[in-house]
């Protein structure tokens, strides 16, 4: 029901306004009624806002504000899901199944290798290739969110095993070039 037809169901009983279409009275309330369902509508969106489950635009970034977790690159579905596992994250999850549900809700798909006995885990993406922006939003994430005392490796390669392979360089040829890790992983033959 509209503010118009409210404002006339309240008015009925009293019996002193005329509510006809063409009366005076009627056209004042239809002017107010406009501005009423403007206000109904802002108030109802406001309201929205307010939960992660109908948030589609200032509340979802209020949200990701708070988490420090701005994802607009995402549809909605995914950001609420996001945030809802961020939210759902607790002391108790710095298990590999925790972290990786950490990771699933940054949208990073990654195999996780814990090495307990000198708090250091392994995190190595699935088959997608990450933007330097996606690997440092991933890595600085990954930093506020583990425990300090966690030593952590996100292994961004650009190039795997079989494409050292398809490089046909022996291992004296690799070696001889004395290359660390990293300068490796950017190796590209000229």
């Amino acid at each position: 029901m509209g503010s118009l037809d409210n404002m006339k169901r309240s008015l009925r009983p009293i019996g002193m306004y005329s509510l006809n279409i063409s009366d005076n009275v009627n056209k004042e309330l239809r002017t107010y009624s406009a501005e009423f369902d403007e206000l109904t509508q802002d108030i109802s969106k406001a309201i929205g806002e307010c939960f992660l489950q109908t948030a589609e635009d200032t509340g979802l970034e209020v949200y990701e504000r708070m988490i420090g977790a701005a994802r607009d690159d995402l549809d909605l579905s995914q950001r609420r899901e996001m945030l809802r596992t961020l939210f759902n994250v607790s002391v108790n999850d710095y298990t590999p199944g925790g972290v990786q549900r950490f990771f699933d809700s940054l949208g990073f798909e990654c195999d996780i290798t814990e090495d307990p006995q000198h708090y250091e885990m392994l995190i190595v993406p699935g088959e997608r290739e990450y933007s330097p922006v996606e690997r440092e939003y991933i890595n600085a994430r990954a930093a506020a969110f583990l425990p300090c005392h966690l030593t952590f490796t996100i292994e961004f390669r650009t190039i795997d095993w079989d494409g050292y392979d398809a490089l046909e360089k022996s291992f004296d040829e690799w070696d001889a070039l004395d290359l660390s890790w990293n300068e490796l992983d950017k190796y590209e033959e000229e």
